[in-house]
């Protein structure tokens, strides 16, 4: 009987070491993947940080009315006028799609319910 009740309380030695090397592990596991994400995360703000700058680079004005003055035989572009901008008030209204004649008896596309949006 107290052989019995010893090799129970190994064997329960044993499992337990067994699942704590096993939590051991995956604990391990999980904090290099955490690692790997920072490291990631790292690498992923300075390429932002780099394409930034590059955006900031290109778009200097000074860099694009060179190019301008450059391509303006072939962009054609012409200095915005006062009067281009409009506020939307000034839009005119959207079309109203009305009920073709006969009805919806028409089949096709001279029949369909198209609405503009």
């Amino acid at each position: 009987m107290v052989r019995t009740l010893n090799i129970l309380f190994i064997l329960a030695v044993v499992i337990g070491a067994g699942t704590v090397y096993e939590m051991k592990l995956a604990a391990t596991k999980s904090a290099e993947k955490v690692a790997e994400l920072k490291q990631q995360i790292d690498e992923e703000r300075d390429a932002i940080r780099l394409l930034k700058a590059e955006w900031s680079l290109l778009n200097k004005p000074d860099r694009l009315q060179s190019l301008v003055e450059r391509y303006n035989d072939y962009l054609q572009l012409q200095p915005l006028d006062v009067k281009q901008i409009v506020s939307p008030e000034d839009l005119p209204a959207r079309p109203v799609m009305l009920e073709p004649v006969g009805g919806s008896q028409m089949g096709g596309y001279a029949g369909g319910s198209a609405v503009i949006r």
